[in-house]
């Protein structure tokens, strides 16, 4: 028997696949979305089944059909949500979340009661308020995936998708443990409700999947960032984690796998991008599009199968009340989304009417709500007609709301005029197209010349092309700001090429997205880029740790670290300046939009150009190993490239070109870490190479080594104030400083001695700021005065150094 089951599930598997091709590839003659399609597929096959006059069919429906429900969500909700998680855009869905948790939280709670409620005061069986409490937690999870769909295929409305999507995904983990918390209450006999008890569990099941989430997901990128390039062990990694989670979440810690599935996907999807081998990036994003395209094939051809099996058909009454009780569910997910406007316009990026329609109609149950109902009914501590009752009900309600809300969001949308991309963006495409076809007509000289090609149509084809009007130019509002946002979308995809590439490391592939997504947020600007330019002064904790010996060293570290970082992300800005300069043209609207746009473009590059050079003249070392490095991987991707072209060409075997390619990969590998920017050699070395050292006893040299204090500044920021106590007193290695009062403007550089006036006084008597990135050594006057008194050849630098800061 268990032979035949297993043989049975391959069967349904192959089957339902096979379903699932056939109508993607019929799918331009099939009025309906592809999972209402399935859907109504599966209900055919359990009805044709349940009255099968072959007992083996009717037998294996019903082997189908009593899959437990259990294994129902532990089977697909992880894929589900781990690919809806990983596919979101992290920063949209961050600045979304405000918006996303109202509804999925707040709006939940609101739907669960008012669905109670309902049940209560409508449905003639007596049910209790634990019961109707139940049952309306279960009927409020979402299930909007035919609606996305359609989103994708009619228009870009990413803000909407990512909207619906993400309460899809907050709202199941919400109604899950709701309906675990009331079906925990109704276990016990419907006891006493303590509503602080009651949100105490609910927040420690949240809270405490969120961290299984992240724990598994920092553990996931840890052991993906020691591999590279390692297709099948990276991929693996993530199936794992993803039913991991959900697993320790819900069966060992019960908490909410998933929340802990959401954590892990939205972690991999904002922190994994950089730490998963770039040539493995996009093809693990199509393999989780692929395992979500199963699940949702197989889920719903099973959802019809389970419905038309296990429901009872025959009683009228319940028909009457299934209709009411859709009608009611539809007016309270509208009452909860108006109730919630006002929260959801003033939050996150806000929303329009038009949109709350939207997010009202395409309010889909599916097969979260369906299992929920299904342990309800076959839970034998609980009466067998309310198990019966719930089960019809839920079922129906699946039905009626993929089959009715799915097949008419298409014309819903048409009316909202959802259905084509806003005015402005239409512009941008139109203009894309007609450039398009100039550059086609432009390489048509060089196709007449193909002696394969004399014999050609030419006029026709030309006429056609020359046919073609050019896009009007206006210039609006709408239209700058769409025009903008092509330009920054354009330069965040050069980015991500130059990471893949390997011609930038990821860490300045994190900043430098993140600078662009800053950028779009609200009205799109393109200059200055503000964040680009906080990352490349010094942190204030980095400031503070350096003045302390025990924390100089690490302070120090970061300090180099951040000025290779400032020039790796400013060399790769200036390159993705360059790189967008050539579609301004071809999409601006207006020519006073491609003036202003190239202006801006501009003035990022002088400034940028500027950090760079003064990098250059104060830390060569820093642009040397950072542009050797860069150079080192382009040459081992270029070879790696011309490797798999003569295997393509036929030149190299398969198993010739793995040997090479292994070895290659090895290199890259070792390449992935950025190196180290700077040799730290000892103080007293870098001190005795100075002018003013030569005279200086060695026992000097050490013992100022001992108690110097190795800093880092950016230009700009201010080294000591004037008339501030003085306890240090600094030797410049690299870079300029300008010296400030109101009788002077002092700019000094290596080897200069600053604030030696400190040594008289106890005060400074000028102000000293860095001019260009400096490192400094600071020495304690208290400790420097010791050694002073030690080397009066050292006393004497002091002496001259002091004169000239009296003297300017």
């Amino acid at each position: 028997m268990a032979e035949d089951t297993s043989v049975l599930v391959l069967l349904f598997v192959i089957s339902a696949l096979l379903v699932g091709a056939l109508l993607k590839s019929c799918s331009r003659f099939i009025p309906v979305p592809y999972s209402v399609a399935l859907l109504i597929i599966g209900l055919g096959a359990g009805l044709a089944g349940r009255d099968s006059a072959m007992s083996s069919i009717e037998q294996a429906v019903h082997n189908l059909a009593s899959i437990e429900p259990h294994l129902i969500l532990l089977l697909f909700l992880p894929t589900l949500i781990f690919e809806s998680a990983f596919s979101l855009e992290p920063h949209l869905f961050k600045r979304m979340f405000s918006q996303i948790a109202i509804l999925a939280v707040p709006g939940m709670l609101l739907s669960t009661l008012l669905t109670g409620a309902l049940a209560y005061y409508l449905f003639p069986w007596q049910w209790s308020w634990t019961i109707c409490l139940l049952f309306g937690a279960l009927i409020s999870a979402t299930d909007p995936v035919a609606v996305v769909a359609l989103l994708k295929e009619v228009s870009s409305r990413k803000r909407l998708e990512i909207l619906i999507e993400g309460e899809s995904l907050l709202n199941d983990g919400t109604a899950i443990v709701l309906f675990a918390l009331f079906y925990g209450l109704l276990s016990q006999g419907g006891g006493s409700f303590s509503i602080i008890e009651f949100s105490g569990s609910f927040i420690y099941v949240v809270v405490l999947g969120f961290f299984i989430g992240i724990v598994i997901g920092a553990l996931v990128l840890l052991w993906i960032a020691k591999l590279f390039n390692q297709l099948t062990t990276e991929i693996t990694l993530t199936i794992a984690a993803a039913y991991l989670a959900y697993y320790i979440a819900e069966n060992v810690l019960h908490a909410s796998g998933v929340v802990a599935v959401v954590s892990l996907g939205v972690m991999l999807a904002a922190l994994g991008r950089t730490k998963i081998s770039p040539e493995v990036a996009d093809f693990l994003h199509h393999f989780w599009q692929m395992m979500a395209h199963v699940a949702n094939t197989l889920i719903f051809i099973l959802v019809g199968l389970i419905i038309a099996v296990r429901i009872r058909l025959d009683v009228v009454d319940w028909w009457f009340n299934l209709l009411l009780l859709y009608i009611g569910i539809q007016l309270i997910r509208a009452l909860c989304v108006i109730i919630l406007m006002p929260l959801l316009s003033r939050f996150g990026i806000g929303i329009n009417r038009d949109k709350a329609v939207v997010l009202i109609w395409g309010g889909l149950r599916g097969a979260v709500s369906l299992a929920l109902a299904l342990i309800i009914a076959q839970d034998s501590l609980l009466p067998k007609e309310l198990g019966d009752q719930v089960l019809f009900l839920t079922a129906g309600i699946v039905v009626m709301t993929i089959v009715i809300n799915s097949s008419s969001m298409r014309w819903v949308l048409a009316k909202l005029k959802l259905d084509q991309l806003p005015a402005a963006q239409q512009l941008t495409v139109e203009k894309v197209k007609y450039s398009v076809k100039q550059e086609l007509l432009l390489a048509i000289p060089t196709l007449k010349k193909n002696e394969f090609l004399q014999r050609a149509n030419w006029e026709k084809l030309i006429g056609d092309y020359e046919k073609i009007p050019p896009p009007k130019t206006e210039q609006t509002l709408d239209s700058s700001i769409a025009f903008r946002r092509r330009i920054l979308e354009a330069e965040r995809k050069f980015y991500w090429s130059q990471f893949a590439n390997g011609e930038q490391t990821g860490t300045a592939t994190e900043h430098l997205v993140d600078a662009v997504e800053k950028a779009l947020d609200g009205e799109p600007k393109l200059a200055p880029r503000d964040s680009l330019l906080r990352l490349w002064r010094t942190p204030w904790i980095v400031l503070f740790c350096s003045r302390y010996p025990l924390l100089n060293r690490v302070a120090l570290h970061f300090a180099f670290e951040r000025l290779a970082l400032s020039y790796d992300t400013a060399r790769s800005f200036v390159q993705a300046q360059e790189e967008i300069i050539p579609y301004v043209a071809s999409l601006a609207p207006s020519d006073a939009d491609k003036e202003a746009v190239l202006a801006e473009i501009e003035q990022n590059k002088k400034a940028t150009r500027r950090r760079i050079e003064e990098l250059r003249d104060c830390f060569p070392d820093i642009s040397y190993s950072l542009e050797t490095h860069t150079a080192h991987r382009l040459m081992l991707n270029l070879e790696r490239a011309h490797i798999e072209t003569l295997v393509n060409e036929g030149v190299l075997a398969n198993n010739e070109a793995e040997k090479l390619v292994t070895e290659l990969e090895r290199q890259l590998a070792g390449l992935r870490k950025q190196p180290n920017m700077v040799s730290a050699k000892l103080i007293s070395e870098i001190l005795s190479t100075l002018a003013w050292a030569e005279g200086l006893k060695p026992s000097t040299l050490d013992q100022l080594g001992k108690i110097a204090i190795r800093q880092i500044f950016n230009s700009g920021e201010l080294l000591y104030k004037q008339h501030t106590k003085a306890q240090l007193i600094g030797v410049i290695i690299r870079g300029q400083v300008e010296r400030q009062s109101v009788e002077h403007e002092i700019v000094v550089s290596r080897a200069d001695i600053i604030g030696t006036y400190g040594l008289l006084s106890g005060r400074y008597n000028d102000s000293a700021k860095a001019v260009t990135p400096v490192e400094l050594l600071w020495f304690d006057i208290t400790k420097l005065r010791h050694i002073i008194a030690r080397d009066l050849a050292l006393a004497q630098v002091i002496e001259q150094q002091l004169h000239q800061e009296l003297t300017p």
